[in-house]
């Protein structure tokens, strides 16, 4: 877990710095998003503003590659502690990059105005080129794409099989749900980016409209490639399920790679239109440059006179955030960052009771009920075959079906080479286990008290006696 999320840390860092932390190149009249004359941009003045301003991001991005690093030392402890430091500082890092990029790009603004430079007053114009909007609907690759690969998810459920194992799996559903939430995403994702008002970039129609026009295919089959190896992901993930109707770690393994795909066709999509995009605009001879920067000053954008709610950030092309002065862009961000927050703090506490919640088995009634941090679980009386104390874990070779395993507890359900499908309950090291047979499989479940355990042992009799 160490190499994973130091690795993970680091490209999340990489992807930051390529987006924000580089916006430092005078283009299309903007230096950091802020409208300049090529004099002004290249003065003494502006030009010392910015090497403090390279100089604090390279220290600030460097400082939290140090700090993501030194925090996945807390994986060889407990991974809940982990998980709740890491995503404070995945908050502090987030925050605190677009503090950072907000901050400057303000202090640029109003250094602007101080001197007078163009537009600094701000302009409530809006520059339209009616032939590129018109355009607007013919671009791009076909939203609907999304729907067939929705299609093509629901399709193994016509094998009985399947069927089974979507039904019967206590987590089976998990997959073509998440697959279908993905793809459906993408193609909202796909239409509002087709919907979008065409940015104008000259006095040349043409050139608006085959800027526009490569930016939305582009995204459009970037979308669609993504969406198509989200279903292939699935496809491969039941087509592997093996003779006991489970899906194997290599399966599982394949399904990640696939969907890490999509990240690709996105990442990929956004440098090309980049280089694409300058690349077109160089033979530009008519620029147009409309200054806005008044309602871009505080970092987001706040227009009361743009209809729009969302528009294109200027901070990163292939983003798109909300007019911050239209009601519902201010309740889409408010919404959007509580669910943010609400899912980051929803996972940690599970993952805390993973680690500290105590396991324990009570009998109550006809039923032997077993309490972890992980899931509860009922097993009725008449379905135990037969308990026992054993001095060990059975040795086999297990592996982790659903739930957790660290190095203080197994739990959840597991499959051995040779005890075939089981439940684990059980504290790391700790001796005796007890062993409950049953129909779906052994239960193993064990205290850190011995005494416990073997008290659990004599309930358990006792209470099959009487049942029988």
């Amino acid at each position: 877990m160490f190499c994973v999320f130091a690795v993970t840390d680091l490209v999340i860092i990489g992807i930051f710095y390529a987006v924000y932390g580089t916006k430092r190149k005078y283009s299309e009249g903007m230096l950091l998003g802020v409208h300049l004359p090529q004099s002004a941009a290249e003065s003494e003045e502006v030009s010392a503003f910015m090497a403090r301003y390279c100089r604090n991001t390279k220290i600030f991005y460097a400082v939290n590659v140090v700090i993501s690093t030194a925090i996945c030392g807390f994986c060889f402890w407990y991974f809940s502690v982990f998980m709740i430091v890491w995503s404070v500082w995945l908050l502090e890092f987030c925050i605190g990059a677009m503090v950072l990029l907000y901050g400057t790009h303000r202090k640029l603004y109003d250094m602007k105005v101080e001197k007078g430079w163009i537009g600094s007053s701000g302009s409530r114009i809006m520059a339209v080129d009616t032939k590129a909007a018109a355009q607007s609907g013919r671009m791009g690759v076909s939203a609907l794409w999304h729907l067939l690969f929705c299609a093509l998810i629901l399709m193994p459920c016509i094998d009985a099989d399947i069927r089974h194992f979507l039904v019967m799996s206590d987590d089976g559903w998990i997959f073509p749900v998440t697959g279908i939430l993905v793809s459906f995403t993408f193609g909202i994702l796909h239409t509002v980016i087709l919907r979008m008002r065409n940015k104008v970039y000259s006095e040349d129609s043409d050139l608006n409209v085959e800027i526009n026009r490569m930016q939305k295919n582009v995204w459009s089959w970037a979308l669609v490639g993504s969406s198509l190896f989200n279903a292939a992901a699935y496809l491969v993930v039941v087509s592997g399920l093996d003779a006991d109707g489970e899906i194997g770690a290599g399966m599982l393994g394949v399904y990640c790679i696939m969907e890490t795909i999509p990240g690709f066709f996105m990442i990929g999509g956004f440098f090309y239109m980049r280089s694409r995009k300058e690349k077109l605009l160089r033979k530009n001879d008519r620029p147009l440059y409309i200054d806005d920067d008044v309602y871009w000053k505080n970092g987001w954008y706040s227009n009361p006179n743009d209809r729009r709610l969302m528009v294109q950030d200027w901070a990163c092309s292939w983003n798109y955030t909300t007019n911050m002065a239209r009601p519902a862009g201010k309740i889409f961000m408010f919404l959007a960052l509580l669910f943010v927050a609400a899912c980051l703090v929803w996972g940690c506490v599970q993952i805390w009771k993973i680690d500290f919640v105590p396991i324990e088995l009570n009998i109550s009634g006809k039923q032997v009920v077993i309490t972890s941090g992980y899931s509860d679980y009922g097993i009725a009386c008449d379905d135990i075959t037969g308990v026992e104390l054993l001095d060990s874990l059975p040795d086999d070779d297990y592996r982790k079906i659903n739930g957790g395993e660290d190095q203080h507890k197994m739990l959840g359900r597991f499959k051995g080479e040779n005890t075939g499908k089981c439940r684990m309950y059980l504290y790391t090291g700790y001796t005796p286990v007890l062993e409950i047979m049953t129909g779906d499989g052994p239960v193993y479940v064990n205290s850190k008290d011995p005494q416990e355990t073997e008290e659990w042992m004599r309930e358990i009799s006792v209470n099959i006696a009487e049942s029988s």
